[in-house]
Parts: C-alpha cells; structure tokens; sequence
C-alpha cells in the first residue's frame, strides 16, 4: 500500500483490482488473457495473442472424433463436407486432428486498447460464425460431446 500511497506504479500499469479477499491485482494493458467457456457441450479455450496485424482473441475446442467409415459412409461423407464448407469462413475453421478429431478453431482481431467485454465479443463472434457448423454436426455425429457424457455411468 505503500507503493500506492506514493504513486510509484509502473506507467505501463492500467488498473488494480481488489477481489472479495483483499486481494490486489495489477493490471498491465495488453497483457495476454487467457479464459475457457462451453458452448453446445464443447469446451472451447480461448486466449489473447500479438500478431504482426495486431492483438487477437484465439479459441480451440475438440469437437467430436470424426466418424469412422464402418459407421456409416453417409455421415463420415456430411460431416467431411461440413468440415470443407467451415475453411471459407472468415474467422473460423474445423480442423481433423492426428488422432482423427475434429477440432474448431477461430480467431477474431480485438481493438486496442480492449478490455474485457471485447474480449468476449470477440470470442462471440467466433463461436456465431461456426454455430451453423456446429448444430449439423450435432445432429449427425454419433459421438457429440452430450451423448458421449450420457453413456458415462
């Protein structure tokens, strides 16, 4: 508190922050960020990262395993061509994984100086983009993240 009463924070500080323990923390803009969410039963993480066009919001998430042909050639077929038709999307794709899942990743550019809400809304974005995606998949993959969790006992 000394530090504070003085005023001698590092000009790079942006903010502090006092939690429900009386915990302080120190801010710095621009920091990386990193944050995890759910969406349609699939755990998406999500982080900030410098690039040479600026600061952007990334996310990962494993969505299902992709369909072996011995569980029906007509699926493996819609969920390729679901997988194919997410690499013209502006900010997001579906990816196949070396252990054969299909994975969705996406990034979105963040405005500086950003701040929480825009770290949300550009995940948001993401997620708006694929959710189309996401819900054909849905219906046709045998393995969606739900069912896989309602056969656990």
């Amino acid at each position: 508190m000394n530090m504070l009463a003085k005023k001698l924070l590092p000009e790079d500080v942006s903010h502090l922050h006092l939690d429900d323990s009386g915990k302080l923390s120190i801010g710095r803009s621009g920091g990386l960020v990193e944050f995890g969410f759910t969406y349609m039963d699939v755990a998406f993480a999500a982080n900030t990262r410098l690039i040479e066009s600026g600061p952007v919001v990334q996310i990962s998430g494993e969505v299902a395993p992709l369909p072996y042909s011995a569980e029906g050639v007509a699926v493996r077929r819609s969920a390729m061509a679901i997988i194919n038709a997410s690499q013209s999307l502006g900010h997001t794709r579906f990816a196949i994984s070396k252990h054969k899942m299909i994975i969705c990743v996406g990034k979105a550019p963040i405005e500086q100086p950003w701040g929480p809400v825009d770290l949300i809304s550009a995940a948001a974005t993401i997620i708006l983009e694929i959710r189309p995606c996401l819900q054909m998949l849905a219906e046709i993959l045998p393995a969606w993240p739900a069912r896989r969790q309602s056969h656990v006992t």
